[in-house]
């Protein structure tokens, strides 16, 4: 599920459809998309405990509290007000106020300089030319002095001005986002308040009370979330970072999730450094950062899923990212002891906003469906929700339109963020799961504060998506596809070996062969019993591996007779590629 702030609201409708015909095996998302991932999770584990009914009541509560979820930080307080007044447009009395008060004392000061200017002036004309003149110099002052609290303020707050949870002793009366989505969490999986500790990803694998057992290995519900680590300039898929190497300051980490979570992620983080140090011996330093002792963020199995929702969704200067430390091991101190880093994790939409390849197969043997959320065009009134299942030859892109330096601005960053994920949905074999809902300039995103009209209409094209999703859609307008997924595998195996037969041509000539000591695979043949790297594998397995590979691309020269990915009518374009990337 993609990413967008509030856009959020268009998932639960559509989450119903899809769960009154299928059981969710695999969920994820970004952003947003992240916090409806992972309540899709928690209602599947908690199905037979009324998980579902639970999520059904979210809408509701969503038309009522949208905008309190956002809390900013006390220190913070003013600030966001004014945002917020000038966001929804509370010009010019509200904002204007809250702008004057922003800017004391300076204001004041830059108004006695314009007065004092009309007293040496003199006359009528100087008295109005002087008063115009120094409320003029009072706005900017205001503008200049709130900009640069801002400014001065945001690195305090990890860079936004709501954290995610309650200071501590406050009782608001709607929970902040983290400690909202942490109840919702809990509540939707019938969670037992006695249990003492938040859902976690062990219980996601394991599976709900009459639900399919698993295990980690084979997990009855796979859930992912994306978050990216500006200070690596990387993303990473939660909830396993890649390794143990990251630390969390309890201190820090009870600005962003409920006292519970914490809790449960210190007894986490030290059982598995007491176990280090049972390991180590005297080897053993526990990780600290200023003379502050942190704990190891927990394996995956014990991390809380809100963790993996709030690291997702952390909105640059709305949404403070989430901080973590990691032991620099190749750079080292005075005394020889590695560095300790403080890193930042912030919106996993900067780096993967629509994670459509989650959970994909070459040859897929259960539908997976993605919800994109695009841009309204007026003209095209009528299309609010689309699924592209019909067949047809060539890219299929929705063009953006840019207005203004805003759009500008938020243009460059969707081309920098989502450019391999808008490649991926085009794709036949690909572009029939994904369902796409146009939303206009007032709805979702920042729009922090929709009326409930809005986000009822928003969760009604929810709902439009996930009737054409399990193929219940009516045909009743111009883009009415149900999904049928037959044809999308038969898509996906042509678009397959499209890419197959054009990785195996361009890689035959190179190979050669294994007679010919200048072709790669002579080359293979001769160099695998002494490899200058690894070593250490087995003599036979290195074997075993050049022998597969040589089979497979001895039979693609000799048995594939000509081209078949251009033959028109057969192969769906735009064609496809295989290539090596990174897991993150």
């Amino acid at each position: 599920m993609k990413g967008g702030i509030t856009s959020g609201v268009v998932y639960p409708k559509a989450i119903l459809r899809l769960a009154a015909r299928y059981r969710f095996r695999n969920v994820g998302g970004t952003s947003a998309g992240a916090i409806a991932a992972t309540i899709t999770a928690a209602a599947e584990y908690g199905r037979n405990a009324g998980g579902f009914d639970r999520l059904a009541a979210i809408p509701d509560t969503l038309q009522a509290h949208l905008l309190d979820l956002f809390q900013p930080d006390p220190r913070a307080q003013g600030l966001y007000d004014l945002i917020m007044a000038a966001a929804i447009r509370r010009w010019p009395l509200t904002a204007l106020g809250l702008l004057l008060r922003a800017g004391l004392p300076w204001n004041l000061a830059g108004l006695m300089i314009g007065l004092g200017g009309a007293a040496l002036a003199g006359g009528i004309g100087g008295w109005i030319v002087g008063i115009v003149a120094a409320l003029l110099l009072v706005v900017l002052i205001s503008a200049g002095t709130a900009l640069w609290r801002l400014y001065a303020i945001l690195p305090a707050l990890d860079y936004g001005l709501c954290a995610g949870s309650a200071p501590d002793g406050a009782t608001p009366a709607f929970p902040p986002l983290s400690d909202w989505l942490a109840d919702t969490l809990d509540a939707a999986a019938g969670l037992e308040p006695a249990l003492g500790r938040p859902l976690i990803f062990q219980d996601l694998w394991t599976g709900g009370p009459g639900g399919i057992a698993g295990t980690p290995d084979n997990p009855s519900i796979r859930l992912r979330t994306v978050t990216t680590n500006l200070t690596m300039s990387r993303p990473h898929t939660l909830p396993d970072l890649g390794d143990r190497n990251f630390y969390f300051d309890p201190a820090e980490m009870r600005r962003v999730f409920p006292a519970r979570v914490v809790d449960w992620m210190v007894t986490a983080g030290t059982r598995a450094l007491e176990a280090a140090r049972a390991r180590d011996g005297d080897r053993f330093i526990w990780p600290e950062f200023d003379g502050r002792k942190l704990c190891a963020f927990p394996e995956p199995g014990d991390l809380p899923v809100v963790v993996a929702a709030r690291m997702s969704l952390s909105f640059p200067f709305l949404i403070a990212a989430v901080p973590l430390y990691r032991i620099d091991w190749p750079t080292r101190q005075a005394d020889g002891k590695a560095v300790m880093r403080r890193i930042l994790f912030s919106d996993g939409g900067i780096s993967s906003n629509f994670p459509i390849h989650f959970f994909d197969a070459l040859l897929p043997t259960r539908p997976t469906f993605g919800i994109s959320l695009d841009q309204y065009s007026a003209d095209r009134p009528d299309r609010r929700v689309h699924l592209p299942m019909k067949a047809i030859q060539g890219q299929w892109i929705g063009l953006r339109g840019i207005s203004g330096i805003g759009g500008f601005v938020m243009s460059l960053f969707n081309a920098a963020s989502e450019w391999q994920d808008e490649l991926r949905t085009v794709l036949p074999g690909y572009r029939e799961r994904v369902a796409h809902i146009y939303l206009k300039p007032d709805e979702g995103g920042l729009n922090l504060a929709m009326p409930p009209e809005t986000i009822r209409t928003l969760t009604g094209l929810g709902d439009r998506a996930g009737l054409l999703m399990t193929a219940s859609a009516p045909a009743d307008g111009p883009d009415t596809a149900n999904f049928d997924f037959d044809d999308h595998r038969w898509r996906r195996f042509l678009s397959l070996y499209a890419a197959f037969e054009a990785a195996l041509e361009a890689a035959g000539p190179t190979w050669g062969d294994a007679g010919d000591p200048d072709s790669y695979a002579g080359f293979i043949a001769r160099v695998m019993d002494d490899p200058k790297s690894y070593a250490r594998s087995n003599p036979a397995d290195r074997a075993e591996v050049f022998r597969r590979m040589n089979l497979l691309m001895t039979m693609a020269q000799t048995e594939w007779q000509g081209r078949l990915r251009d033959n028109p009518g057969l192969v769906p374009k735009p064609p496809t590629k295989l290539r090596i990337t990174p897991e993150y």
